[in-house]
């Protein structure tokens, strides 16, 4: 079997091969999948630079799908040779917040790809509780990119919809792996108009194809819409896109953080006068990855997959971090 080993910096080779044993069901409510797809994120990177810290080696991959190979004695939801996709979070669902269905909060959670073995693999060991299960002709490619990226950006717009009335405006800042599934979501949740705003011209055409009417460079966006959006969506989350983000709301607006690579800096006076908020987005619920699986299983999502084998996922790394997905990446064993 094959195993992704990170190592310690971004440059050269990244992940190595090694023989690993296949995982094996040891409790009750195990279950073991064989991979069919395992999504690219920037947080990958995050772990390889070590801007998140992990021991080594470790194998990377949190956002997965594939099909049962083994079950625990308990399972009773999932038989072998379903189709299914993997919440990222692994618990038992006792605690009080987890009652809550706030899995994400979890204490103790297990997270694949993070804390745990992920999905650079041909073998997930995973549990009944964070799986759902999918028709069989589904694209689980596609399917895959939900997991986390597709998650953090419903949560996003789902939250933002809440707020958005006809004739508001929302801006959405990155069209890449989770803006593009942003723009669909809030196309599909949200009556707002909607503007894409990337550095890259391609991205721009990218948002087009989606039906996005409205996009603005990133070096036009405080000229353009200063004062003017209900919401922004910050998928990149530098300190330089949260001042612009921050700029453009209007009054009583929000600004919703999903990208982690800056800081956020606003004066007292500029939240007080004009009522702004600012709220960080982490990762959906369960009950919203059925949500969001939904929309793409009935055609309102399409998630657009730039495919990769599995032994070409330092070429994929790499291509994450020059910009060079269309989309979100993905592994294929």
């Amino acid at each position: 079997m094959l195993m992704r080993k990170l190592n310690s910096e971004l440059s050269g080779e990244l992940v190595e091969v090694n023989e690993v044993d296949k995982p094996r069901v040891t409790g009750p409510f195990d279950v073991v999948i064989k991979i069919s797809a395992s999504g690219v994120c920037r947080t990958d990177l995050h772990l390889i630079s070590g801007l998140l810290p992990v021991g080594l080696p470790h194998v990377l991959g949190h956002e997965n799908a594939g099909i049962v190979e083994e079950t625990g004695s308990l399972v009773t939801t999932v038989s072998k040779g379903d189709s299914v996709i993997c919440f990222p979070f692994i618990s038992n669902g006792l605690t009080r917040t987890e009652r809550q269905g706030l899995d994400t909060n979890a204490p103790n959670r297990i997270t694949p790809g993070i804390n745990a073995p992920g999905g650079y693999a041909e073998y997930l060991l995973t549990n009944e509780r964070a799986l759902i299960k999918v028709a069989d002709d589904s694209d689980l490619c596609e399917l895959a990119t939900l997991t986390d990226a597709g998650l953090a950006a419903y949560r996003a717009c789902k939250r933002a919809s809440k707020i958005l009335e006809v004739g508001d405006t929302a801006i959405v800042i990155g069209i890449g792996g989770l803006g593009h599934l942003a723009l669909q979501i809030l196309r599909s949740v949200s009556p707002a108009k909607i503007i894409a705003v990337d550095n890259k011209s391609e991205a721009l055409t990218f948002a087009k194809t989606l039906g996005i009417e409205h996009t603005c460079g990133a070096n036009e966006l405080t000229s353009r819409y200063h004062g003017q959006a209900k919401v922004v969506l910050d998928f990149v989350g530098t300190s330089a896109t949260s001042a612009d983000a921050l700029k453009c709301l209007t009054f009583g607006g929000t600004y919703f953080v999903i990208g982690a690579e800056g800081s956020v800096t606003a004066t007292m006076l500029d939240l007080i006068e004009n009522e702004k908020r600012i709220e960080g987005i982490y990762v959906g619920t369960y009950s919203e990855l059925q949500e969001v699986t939904h929309l793409a299983t009935t055609g309102e999502l399409q998630p657009r997959v730039q495919k990769y084998a599995l032994q070409d996922a330092n070429q994929a790394l790499h291509d994450l971090l020059n910009g060079k997905i269309t989309g979100r990446a993905v592994l294929i064993p």
